[in-house]
């Protein structure tokens, strides 16, 4: 290989002393002929043309080594634009992840984990923001809290897996009855509270009523029926979120202490 180069350079070395030559020989005063200007050139420019074979002939015996260089910084440029790509792609994944991860969190942290429903921290931002909202807007906005009746006794007959499943199927057969736009979240224990912003208190009381039939038709294992209890109240001008709730609250302990599985209004 290292030959076939020198000998390449050799003769790219003889081609340029010709054309120089023939080149000289078109634009010389002294009209020399194209063989005088290639074998008896003028003193002046035998130097010159000795220095550009000579540069020739260097690059010719260096250009293996040269080409072999330039190969090798193209493997080790592609195999760090390989590197590169590879880590961009590891941390687009863990992005991913991360963003997932801290959705899964934020998703927790507002859920109650048993019925997958909202908490009752989540609850509380939403019931602080439509009592703002309703009151800026002048709009209706009613609140439903229900509770299982003798909820106690399912978990000391049955045992708490069957408990937790009529926690489950009851948060699931209200949650398939009301609005998307209602929040539905899980006050603590077998309580659970309903928002239903633009509805009255009479409209609310309707969708309570029905509620509380479809639970009581409901039938959970090994625990059969059960029934549940609702206070329904309306937002009033005056109120606070804390008197909103106390009125509520009195208001579904009216249905239980008048007999249970009833719907009262305040």
């Amino acid at each position: 290989m290292q030959n076939k180069i020198t000998i390449l350079g050799i003769l790219l070395a003889i081609i340029f002393w010709m054309v120089d030559a023939f080149i000289y020989s078109l634009f010389s005063d002294q009209g020399i002929t194209f063989l005088q200007s290639c074998f008896n050139p003028r003193g002046e420019e035998i130097w010159m043309r000795t220095f550009v074979v000579l540069l020739f002939l260097i690059f010719s015996a260096y250009t293996e080594r040269l080409l072999a260089i330039i190969h090798n910084m193209t493997i080790e440029l592609k195999k760090y634009h390989d590197r590169l790509e590879f880590t961009i792609s590891e941390l687009k994944m863990e992005n991913t992840e991360r963003r997932h991860a801290i959705k899964e969190l934020e998703q927790l942290s507002v859920t109650d984990p048993l019925t997958e429903i909202y908490n009752r921290r989540k609850f509380n931002e939403l019931l602080t923001s439509e009592v703002e909202r309703s009151k800026r807007y002048k709009t209706g906005l009613s609140i439903i809290m229900c509770d299982i009746d003798h909820f106690k006794k399912i978990n000391d007959t049955f045992g708490h897996d069957v408990g937790d499943n009529a926690l489950k199927v009851f948060s699931t057969k209200i949650t398939d009855n009301i609005r998307e736009v209602d929040m539905f979240a899980r006050w603590g224990g077998e309580e659970f509270m309903i928002l239903m912003p633009n509805v009255n208190i009479e409209n609310a009381s309707s969708v309570a009523e029905k509620l509380r039939k479809i639970i009581e038709t409901t039938e959970v294992k090994k625990a059969n029926s059960f029934t549940a209890s609702f206070g329904v109240t309306n937002l009033n001008e005056d109120d606070t979120t804390e008197t909103f709730i106390k009125r509520v609250d009195e208001a579904m302990y009216k249905a239980k202490n008048s007999g249970r599985n009833k719907v009262e209004q305040i």
